[in-house]
């Protein structure tokens, strides 16, 4: 049976973003699968099942505290890990994520070391 990498979701409406996640991530030796936004991160998720989900809290249309809660609402979202990414640093969005939630957040701009390093952590706990 051939060896399936684990599959993580990224919603980031920045493609230069999505580009470092991904690189970053398939060295780690996952499977990312990227969208420039919510809504179709949210269909995927009726299909497939990741095991943590990234999301870039401030996004055109839903944002990401809005897919949060969604995933959340969700009957199988309940335990699935979100980490979300954040370049504003605001504090409310930060305690908002964390109350609806989010399993932590990473400071853009992330180093990719660091971004793998809570990846790894978060799923540890999981």
């Amino acid at each position: 049976m051939p060896f399936t990498p684990p599959l993580i979701f990224v919603a980031d409406d920045d493609p230069v973003t999505l580009e470092l996640i991904q690189i970053t991530l398939a060295g780690e030796g996952f499977s990312v699968r990227a969208f420039p936004s919510v809504e179709p991160m949210l269909e995927a998720l009726a299909r497939e099942a990741p095991l943590l989900v990234l999301l870039d809290v401030r996004m055109p249309g839903q944002s990401g505290l809005d897919g949060l809660k969604a995933i959340k609402d969700s009957p199988d979202g309940a335990a699935l890990p979100v980490l979300m990414l954040t370049g504003d640093g605001r504090l409310d969005r930060i305690v908002q994520a964390m109350q609806l939630g989010a399993a932590g957040y990473v400071m853009k701009p992330f180093e990719p070391k660091q971004l793998a390093a809570k990846v790894r952590e978060v799923l540890a706990g999981a």
